[in-house]
């Protein structure tokens, strides 16, 4: 398992899959760096022993171990809001607990990031909901400094000011930012390239994802589509990326419920970064 190359593209892939179908499936698109994400139902200490072995045999390179959480539902703003992340008392508990749980296993895979969805942080500063989401988010950085981890947030359900604004209550050193510059276009958040401006000292990853907005006053998200053919304009975020002096990997990330669809997907969001960064010379 070499070193990340700047730039270098990668993907993220969910755990249901052993780590031996997931070394196939990166090898046909022909890539080696990983986010892995964790469902809730993942048996973490059995998983564990399975990526070890594979990463002791394998090129693959996990730059993260991403969270998530069950009962959380993306149907609607609405249902973001009341069951993604830790706005909800009743589930805080529990998730406190798995974060904690995917930390310890990306500590004995040699990771060095644990990231989630926090949920919608209020504009507001003063309401309990933030003071509540400040404190949870120290806990989690905390539990993450203790296996030598940056606590890692997703953009996108707020706004970069908002977002900026919390980090520095929170006033943890390693917590982080993973920009998502889709989510901005799907909660409609604000621009992605002035959001990156705004947050690119806190950004240790970003995904790469393609969105449209969502229709004004229709209390949905907006529709998530393949890169390149959405409203980011990834050239010019690349090479924001490349004058702020990014140097992490490219995580594609592509939420298609139809598996053969979604690998044409990946395939073509490849093909896309790769004449993209090959005309900025990334």
């Amino acid at each position: 398992m070499g070193p990340l190359n700047p730039m270098e593209i990668g993907l993220l892939v969910w755990a249901e899959a052993t780590a031996e179908e997931t070394q196939k499936q990166l090898a046909d698109f022909g890539l080696r760096v990983i986010q892995l994400g964790v469902p809730p139902s993942l048996d973490c200490i059995a998983a564990a022993e399975d990526w070890k072995a594979a990463l002791e045999r394998s090129p693959i390179l996990i730059t993260a171990a991403v969270c998530s959480y069950a009962d959380e539902d993306y149907s609607n703003l609405a249902t973001v809001h009341e069951s993604v992340g830790f706005t909800t008392e009743r589930y805080r508990a529990e998730r406190i607990a798995h974060t904690k749980e995917v930390s310890g296993f990306a500590r004995n895979l040699g990771v060095g990031a644990v990231s989630c969805h926090i949920g919608f942080i209020p504009a507001d500063s003063s309401q309990r909901l933030y003071r509540e989401l400040v404190d949870v988010t120290r806990v989690l950085c905390d539990a993450a400094a203790a296996n030598e981890q940056n606590f890692v947030l997703e953009t996108g359900q707020e706004s970069a000011k908002v977002l900026r604004d919390f980090l520095g209550q929170v006033n943890r050193p390693n917590l982080k930012i993973n920009f998502d510059p889709a989510n901005m276009i799907l909660y409609g958040s604000g621009d992605p390239l002035e959001a990156l401006a705004l947050l690119q000292s806190h950004v240790l990853s970003v995904h790469c994802k393609d969105g449209r907005a969502p229709i004004p006053g229709s209390g949905m998200l907006g529709q998530e589509c393949v890169l390149g053919d959405g409203e980011v304009d990834f050239p010019g975020f690349l090479h924001l990326l490349k004058q702020i002096g990014y140097s992490g990997a490219l995580t594609i990330e592509r939420e298609e419920p139809d598996r053969a669809q979604k690998i044409s997907d990946i395939h073509l969001a490849i093909e896309r970064l790769r004449q993209w960064k090959e005309a900025q010379a990334l």
